[in-house]
């Protein structure tokens, strides 16, 4: 990713009016370079102009979330796998575009995008362990569900994704509901790329999705231990430590975390000879 990118995907992340589309095909620059980010977003702009063809404005609420679900999912086919483990390219937004298949957040990102451009004002969600879309109406959104057909979810349906993805230690609140600001919308999206990316063994792959995350206004004492761990896998063993000491710098107490991080900083020294 050049300087560039990373740059302006800073700029964008400190803000909630942007287009998410641009800030996650921003975010697929790092695992594809040549990507042309004007033709990714052309070919949204070209999927929203059909959807607008076959309808009359929009307007928002349920209208507006039955039409956008009825064209990406029953007639485009986007949608998730239940069951099917992740890749790296479920993240990547152009990849979703092209295969209609992606994870939760990235499909939401679809949703999202292709309704802002026949001006409905729809946004990402971040619920626990799951990202949706939502679409203003008075005062409760719609709440769609893109990796599952675009289903609208009620109140009952969402208290029930709360409790199975926290194993009933959080309570579902209609506060939940609020948008999500972009900066956690691109760290989410960068944080599944990092576990899809180390979990197809390659870590230097990975390694520029940690030094976005690392670029970010929320960035946090982890993603120093992540990168370090990063940099040791692939025999960097100078920055690593650099980077497990910076780690302990910014945490403190005497935790087991702390002992383990202190262990790969001294390992990390040792190998630099």
């Amino acid at each position: 990713m050049t300087a560039a990118s990373r740059d302006r995907l800073v700029r964008l992340a400190r803000r909630n009016d942007v287009d998410l589309a641009e800030a996650a095909l921003l975010c697929a620059v790092g695992a594809d370079p040549d990507l042309d980010i004007e033709v990714e977003l052309l070919r949204l702009d070209a999927l929203a102009d059909a959807l607008e063809a076959r309808h009359p404005p929009l307007g928002y609420g349920r209208q507006a979330a039955a039409a956008l679900a009825d064209y990406l999912a029953g007639e485009l086919g986007f949608g998730g796998e239940v069951g099917r483990e992740p890749t790296p390219e479920d993240s990547l937004l152009h990849h979703v575009v092209a295969t209609r298949r992606g994870l939760p957040i990235t499909l939401s990102i679809v949703y999202a995008a292709i309704a802002r451009r026949i001006g409905v004002p729809a946004y990402l969600i971040g619920l626990p362990g799951h990202v949706v879309t939502g679409i203003p109406d008075g005062d409760r959104p719609v709440v769609l569900d893109p990796f599952h057909g675009g289903r609208i979810l009620d109140e009952g349906a969402l208290s029930e994704r709360v409790t199975t993805a926290t194993a009933g230690q959080l309570a579902y609140r209609r506060s939940m509901l609020r948008p999500s600001p972009t900066v956690n919308v691109v760290r989410r999206l960068l944080n599944n790329l990092t576990r899809d990316l180390r979990a197809a063994g390659a870590p230097g792959r990975a390694l520029w999705t940690v030094e976005l995350k690392l670029a970010l206004p929320n960035r946090v004492p982890a993603d120093h231990r992540q990168h370090g761990e990063l940099l040791a896998a692939t025999g960097r063993f100078d920055r690593a430590a650099a980077a497990f000491e910076r780690f302990l710098e910014l945490t403190a107490g005497d935790t087991p975390e702390r002992e383990t991080v202190r262990r790969a900083a001294i390992e990390a020294r040792s190998r630099m000879n």
